[in-house]
């Protein structure tokens, strides 16, 4: 079964986010919009893996994910993939903090631990996002700017990052299906200890 691990949704983000799908998608070109259910950080994309595979993955996370100190992330504006040419997926990053930190070593511990259990690799740096749409066509240089420059305004409340999810995906006609089969608190102290 196909697998990732991610940060789960945060409902005031989430809620926020849609009202800025809804104001900028109509001024914008074509576009596979992502659901709001479908919103989450990606940490690690497992690819395809067995149940044995993903529970001795979850045993790793979970030791890792207990020395994670919980918090919160603060959006930093838009992000398009690739950084040159035609933009293929627009997204919203996250500001360098103390938690996005905290991320970044979960991501670090997550790759080694795939590339333990022989699953999918991953050779692009870590770098969180969440994924608004995914352009069908060329955008206009244009389109870009103005997805960028009202991501840059729109008052994103923080995501609070309290734990990480193991989820299992499957493809249907109305798009990706989530299933949580794992979830791990973050329990660590600003000071180290638990």
């Amino acid at each position: 079964m196909r697998a990732f691990l991610a940060i789960p949704r945060d409902a005031a983000w989430s809620e926020s986010t849609r009202s800025f799908v809804e104001t900028i998608r109509g001024t914008l070109p074509e576009a596979g919009w992502t659901r709001p259910p479908a919103w989450h950080l990606t940490i690690k994309f497992l690819g395809e893996a067995s149940p044995e595979a993903l529970a001795a993955f979850g045993e790793s996370i979970a030791r890792v994910a207990a020395a994670i100190v919980a918090g919160e992330l603060r959006a930093q504006g838009a992000i398009v993939f690739p950084s040159r040419g035609p933009a293929r997926v627009l997204a919203i990053t996250f500001a360098p903090s103390e938690t996005l930190a905290g991320l970044d070593r979960l991501a670090a511990a997550a790759e080694q631990e795939a590339r333990r259990l022989g699953l999918e690799r991953e050779e692009r740096r870590f770098h969180p996002h969440v994924t608004l749409a995914r352009a069908r066509s060329r955008w206009p240089a244009r389109a870009v700017d103005r997805f960028r420059e009202a991501a840059a305004a729109w008052s994103f409340p923080p995501w609070r990052a309290g734990s990480c999810v193991l989820y299992t995906s499957r493809l249907e006609q109305s798009g990706a299906v989530h299933t949580p089969v794992g979830e791990w608190s973050f329990a660590g102290t600003a000071g180290g200890e638990r």
